[in-house]
């Protein structure tokens, strides 16, 4: 940058500018950038463009199926990435101590890990300034509150196009314990009964498809409401299901081998709402994976 360009460059009056240039880049494109931080996309195009100019130095290298980072926009993304944390540091030192802030997040159900109380509980005795509503269901319902505002943060798979890919998930066959998937028949051969939500999850799909392809006959025993519903059922011997690895109950087990198909992984996303960024949002993302990686 030259001695002109740092003298008129003002980063104090830029945070907008960075949060749109970081989400260009982990969204892979101006239209998608745009929705998750909810400006047009000319809006976003200017931004950088003034924002590069200001720098002296070009960030992105824009075509017109692709967006990529330039080795200057490298460097100055993990700028961008501490100053946006220090600002918000800044203003949770500051607010913190005044009010308690209240964190709503909903979990698509099917992917919230078997310890999510024992995280949550873990994460307020961190935090004791912010208060967390929890919401489980199904991402179809838990979006729509999103867009009503009762909710900051969504958990679910790749349901809408403006989240944040956090990580992946093994999808796995589970049932009551020994025996294996084809206890609950007493012929080869016979259908296998599956126990699995309601539509539309998305899992359902996967079972059938999977299932079909292998050339697996298969049934439906029990369609349930809720994913303590689809155990319950599995405890029972009703059935087997399709689950992510980390919401089977310890009780439960995985069931693998030639009898049954591969299954593909799911992607764990989260979303935001698009008009605000809650304070404690990313504290808590941060926090999960980390359990995650643990």
């Amino acid at each position: 940058m030259s001695e002109s360009n740092r003298s008129n460059f003002k980063l104090d009056t830029d945070l907008l500018s960075l949060r749109s240039l970081i989400a260009v880049v982990e969204e892979g494109g101006f239209s998608a950038a745009a929705r998750r931080v909810g400006r047009t996309q000319s809006a976003i195009s200017l931004q950088i463009a003034k924002l590069e100019d200001r720098l002296g130095a070009k960030l992105l290298e824009r075509t017109s199926r692709s967006v990529s980072v330039t080795p200057a926009g490298e460097i100055f993304l993990s700028y961008a990435r501490r100053i946006l944390e220090l600002s918000d540091e800044a203003f949770l030192a500051v607010s913190a101590p005044e009010e308690k802030t209240l964190l709503r997040v909903g979990f698509a159900e099917y992917l919230a890990p078997r310890h999510l109380p024992n995280l949550l509980a873990t994460f307020r005795r961190a935090h004791p300034n912010c208060e967390l509503s929890l919401v489980l269901g199904m991402g179809v319902d838990l979006f729509p509150s999103m867009d009503e505002g009762k909710l900051d943060l969504v958990f679910a798979g790749p349901e809408a196009d403006n989240g944040t890919l956090l990580w992946e998930e093994e999808l796995v066959w589970t049932g009551a314990g020994e025996g294996g998937p084809e206890s609950n028949s007493d012929e080869v051969g016979e259908p296998l009964d599956l126990v699995l939500m309601h539509p539309p999850c998305s899992y359902r799909k996967i079972a059938f498809d999977s299932l079909t392809k292998a050339g697996k006959p298969w049934k439906m025993s029990i369609e349930a409401n809720s994913v303590q519903a689809v155990q319950s059922a599995i405890r029972a011997g009703l059935g087997i299901s399709v689950l992510p690895h980390s919401s089977v109950a310890e009780d439960l087990s995985f069931l693998s081998g030639e009898t049954l198909p591969a299954l593909p992984n799911t992607a764990v996303m989260s979303y935001e709402r698009p008009d605000q960024t809650h304070p404690y949002a990313q504290r808590f993302i941060d926090f999960l994976m980390a359990s995650v990686e643990s």
